[in-house]
């Protein structure tokens, strides 16, 4: 038999074969600049998020108090 590029794997050898479904499945698992991009944006959002909420909440709380002392308790 002449050896094509339609050559049928089932006349590997079962670790021959075992390697290639590995190397597949690892190539298949592989991120891509695509999901790097989607994984900033979804990162980017949530942080939007939080800084929506940290805003609304600081908007809700009122007027602060500004004191003349620090946490520290030096004078500013």
């Amino acid at each position: 038999m002449t050896y094509t590029a339609n050559h049928p794997v089932r006349e590997q050898g079962k670790l021959r074969r075992a390697f290639a479904s590995v190397f597949s499945f690892l190539q298949a698992m592989e991120a891509t600049p695509f999901d790097y991009t989607l994984d900033r944006l979804e990162r980017l959002e949530r942080e939007l998020g939080e800084l929506r909420d940290e805003l609304r909440r600081s908007r809700e709380s009122g007027p602060v108090d500004v004191r003349e002392d620090s946490a520290a308790g030096i004078k500013l």
